[in-house]
């Protein structure tokens, strides 16, 4: 029997290592496994780090848009059919600007300056698709509002933008290059709405998730022409027709243009609701003499519409599209048949029914052409001062746009398209509704020249049909493509 050790003394023929070993293990395994928790904690921060890296370089927002959760989900060839507005922004004179800075400097102006404009643009639902230079290209999902509203307010944040510049450029020399040539920061913005490729491009080595549309295009040569009409803000008919409330906003057409790339002519708008409120309400007060001139003019009665444009030059000198107008009528009229080159002359252009305005669903393209025709003949009776012809005309184009709509609805409902694109397309369908309500009642009234009303006609309401047409017509048609045949619509 062996020995037994009395309490509190130690067996002399213990083994102390095999004693201490549960506890040292215990010790041990708890190390390891903290260090292998530190370990992946110190991955996954490094990997939040990363992600967040990349955010920054790719904007999340284009990866939600094309389903994916993380960059490391794209390949190429990833593609989606989205419709967006495009908001293109370009600061004026920024070349002769930055002859006058460092390269240091440069860099660090555009970086204050773009401080500025990313917070709004990201405020109303946008975000930055790229900046080229000192230009921004950023991609509104949702409606036109969005995107109006952002460069509304980028025009209110530019503000104060040239006011921390300037105290600045107080603190350097007088005769430090950058103060002494220094002016106040200009901007012109311009967008477009429409349907555009999101994808990923390149080739195995470097990828881009990037847009590529035509609508993308114009949005870029809708920014140049600010600088033509020496205004702020310019639109497209095609964001025009997406803004839910166009009322909530200070809007006047400006002109009918065929930018360079494009063979049909397009309507753009002037939105002035960031000028100085003095200028802002007198723009206002003289919308329809500016319209009236606008009429004159584009029919070619060059003499009275110089006369309507010196009306609103003389109540407000500051009136910049106006008279740019006003020196073109002004040629026009000291050299006779002559017109601004590239932009006038689109009116029988704009009056042609195209192949591109074919969706190839037969019954809904002879529905359209017959529509067209009929804006077309009411506004040529309308300028040939024709009341009873107009009010026939324009009492059968209610009629039959009111039937050509309720189709569409049915069609729409009967092939289960989304509830979204759906609600948008019958909003736009009332709106239209509205505008020739009152279209019809001003024509019934004569209390409205028949000059301006073919105006309004020619170069509001047929460009609002073509436009609904090629954008919300055609996200209507490629979702029928794939589900009726070609026929089905008859």
């Amino acid at each position: 029997m062996g020995q037994m050790t009395k309490p509190g003394t130690m067996d002399i023929n213990a083994n102390p290592l095999q004693a201490a070993r549960p506890d040292d293990e215990l010790r041990r395994q708890r190390a390891r496994m903290e260090a292998e928790v530190a370990t992946r904690q110190g991955v996954e921060r490094r990997l939040s780090q990363v992600q967040a890296a990349y955010a920054r370089f790719v904007p999340p927002q284009l990866l939600e848009l094309l389903g994916k959760e993380s960059i490391l989900d794209v390949d190429w060839g990833n593609q989606a059919e989205k419709k967006m507005t495009i908001l293109f922004s370009d600061i004026r004179g920024f070349a002769s600007m930055s002859e006058r800075m460092s390269p240091q400097q440069c860099f660090d102006f555009i970086n204050a300056y773009l401080s500025f404009m990313e917070p709004v643009v990201l405020a109303h639902g946008g975000f930055i698709d790229k900046y080229i230079g000192d230009s921004v290209m950023a991609l509104f999902p949702a409606r036109g509002d969005d995107a109006l509203a952002a460069a509304i307010s980028m025009l209110a944040e530019l503000n104060h933008f040239n006011a921390q510049r300037t105290q600045l450029l107080t603190k350097l020399p007088p005769d430090h290059p950058e103060r002494r040539g220094a002016s106040e920061v200009k901007i012109g913005i311009g967008m477009n709405s429409g349907l555009l490729m999101l994808g990923v491009i390149g080739g195995a080595s470097r990828m881009e998730v990037t847009v590529i549309s035509d609508a993308v295009n114009l949005a870029s040569r809708v920014e140049a022409l600010t600088k033509t009409y020496q205004t702020p803000i310019l639109i497209t008919q095609h964001t025009l027709n997406s803004i839910r409330h166009p009322a909530d906003f200070s809007i006047r057409f400006i002109d009918r243009v065929r930018v360079r790339g494009k063979h049909l002519a397009q309507s753009i708008y002037e939105v002035f609701d960031a000028d100085p409120a003095p200028l802002k309400a007198a723009k206002l007060a003289s919308l329809d003499t500016f319209e009236n001139a606008l009429a004159h003019y584009h029919f070619r009665r060059m003499e009275d519409a110089l006369t309507l444009f010196g009306d609103c030059l003389e109540h407000n000198p500051g009136d910049t599209p106006a008279a740019v107008y006003w020196q073109r009528c002004r040629q026009a009229h000291n050299i006779r048949g002559s017109v601004h080159p590239g932009e006038a002359g689109e009116t029988d252009s704009a009056t042609h029914w195209h192949p591109e305005y074919l969706l190839g669903l037969a019954g809904l393209d002879g529905m359209h052409q017959a529509i067209f025709s009929q804006i077309v003949a009411l506004s040529e009776a309308l300028q040939q001062d024709s009341p009873g012809a107009a009010g026939h005309l324009v009492g059968k184009l209610v009629e039959w746009t009111a039937e050509h709509f309720a189709t569409e609805e049915l069609l729409m409902q009967a092939h289960d398209y989304p509830h979204s694109p759906f609600v948008e397309h019958r909003q736009q369908h009332e709106k239209f509704r509205e505008f020739l309500d009152i279209f019809a009642a001003e024509i019934h009234h004569g209390k409205t020249s028949s000059l301006r009303l073919a105006f309004r006609c020619q170069f509001l309401l047929l460009d609002w049909f073509v436009s609904h047409i090629n954008i919300t017509d055609r996200h209507l048609e490629r979702y029928l493509a794939g589900r009726i045949t070609p026929d089905a619509t008859d």
